[in-house]
């Protein structure tokens, strides 16, 4: 079409040396301006929204809802046992040792220490099936989120070619476990959260990555308050309420209708109950696990962070075991923006390659990966201010096809 500019194949190499330096000098304006997805896309964020006054009514376009971030700093982590300790420093050298001899799949080669910074209960059950009863049923019941993007896994032939070291070191670790039946220290701040901090009575989501974390949850819970009923949101077979210890099989929109009602006031959810789900009367939110992919901190978080709120305020709090790798990236990330809440919502998913990094020893690389991110939004340097529209004075409306086939079009 007129006006547009395009060099095809290798075109590109017989321009001259001077054309090739004006386009390395003028591209980065050219992206930030002149970019088609910034040019007919208008990014508005929450905070934006909030912040703008609509100049009709003189009230913020978005009633705003405030996020109390708690568990964030240096000593708020939570303390591990000595027993507890020394399964997880076997966790980390089980993973170094699988990853020194197995080149990819980096989600295999970190799968217990993503386990076991979730609970004692989920890393411990991964560690007996990978020793012999490791089925794939077993797998596909704690990977049945919806969302669960991790790489598929192979756990018979992973367990079968597991070496005779390896498998003495998670012996070891199964043993760690078992030299104390006391809770997992995560249970005494869910339960001082929900009871002396007041957040069971403002309604309480608990996300976790595993099926398995929160089912354990779910009975300890049930055994501390017998008579409430604590839901389980994860896949369509395995939804339902746990009450009294007796387990009652629920289809998933009872269980969403039933939190609309205020009949449930806590609920447990894998990442099945991140996308999609609007719980405006819960009002808080427990991370039993930091994700490792960085978007599901955000999604999570906005299941209660809706309009139709009843609080003005959410309250957030992200668990992370003192000295784990959840623990020494979130101090990499808490260094590179001093939020760290927001800095998840913004960070590419690339960020998942730091963690597996960090698991594996390396620090050098998860350091980079960090600083790489840029650190303003290329929208932002485009979009900050929202006008009052004449919509009456416009010529035409683009349909829902003319709008594809503009967005298709070539640079």
């Amino acid at each position: 079409p007129e006006g547009m500019a395009v060099a095809r194949g290798p075109l590109y190499s017989r321009l001259t040396r001077a054309n090739h330096q004006r386009l390395r000098r003028e591209f980065p304006d050219f992206i930030r301006n002149h970019n088609p997805f910034i040019r007919r896309i208008v990014r508005r964020t929450r905070e934006q929204l909030e912040k703008q006054i609509d100049p009709e009514t003189n009230e913020p376009l978005l009633t705003p809802i405030a996020v109390e971030l708690l568990g964030e700093r240096a000593e708020d982590a939570i303390h591990l046992p000595p027993y507890l300790a020394d399964a997880y420093g076997l966790a980390e050298e089980f993973c170094a040792a699988v990853g020194a001899r197995k080149q990819g799949a980096g989600f295999l080669r970190t799968l217990l220490l993503r386990r076991a910074g979730s609970t004692i209960y989920a890393g411990r059950r991964t560690a007996e099936r990978m020793l012999g009863e490791w089925q794939e049923d077993d797998v596909a019941e704690d990977e049945e989120s919806e969302s669960e993007q991790d790489t598929p896994l192979e756990p018979t032939e992973f367990s079968r070619s597991l070496t005779e070291a390896e498998r003495d070191i998670l012996r070891k670790y199964v043993r760690a476990l078992e030299t104390s039946q006391d809770r997992d220290p995560k249970y005494a701040v869910v339960v001082e959260l929900l009871r002396d901090r007041g957040w069971l009575a403002r309604g309480c989501i608990v996300f976790s990555q595993y099926r398995h974390s929160i089912q354990w949850l779910a009975e300890q819970l049930s055994a501390e308050w017998p008579d409430e009923p604590i839901a389980l949101y994860s896949g369509p077979s395995t939804s339902g309420i746990m009450q009294g210890g007796q387990w009652t099989p629920m289809d998933r929109e009872r269980l969403k209708a039933l939190v609309r009602s205020g009949d449930l006031r806590l609920l447990l959810g894998t990442d099945a109950a991140a996308e999609g789900l609007n719980l405006q009367r819960l009002s808080t939110l427990i991370n039993l696990d930091l994700p490792w992919n960085p978007t599901r901190l955000e999604q999570r978080k906005g299941r209660i962070q809706r309009i139709g709120q009843v609080h003005d305020t959410v309250l957030i709090y992200n668990m992370r075991y003192r000295g784990s790798v959840e623990d020494r990236v979130h101090e990499l990330l808490s260094t590179r923006l001093h939020d760290v809440y927001t800095l998840f919502g913004q960070l590419p998913d690339v960020l998942e390659d730091a963690w597996v990094m960090m698991a594996q020893g390396q620090i050098e690389e998860p350091q980079r990966i960090i600083d790489a991110v840029p650190r303003q939004h290329p929208f932002a340097l485009r979009y900050t201010e929202v006008e009052k529209v004449d919509w009456e004075s416009c010529a035409e409306v683009l349909s829902a096809a003319e709008k594809r086939r503009v967005l298709r079009e070539g640079w």
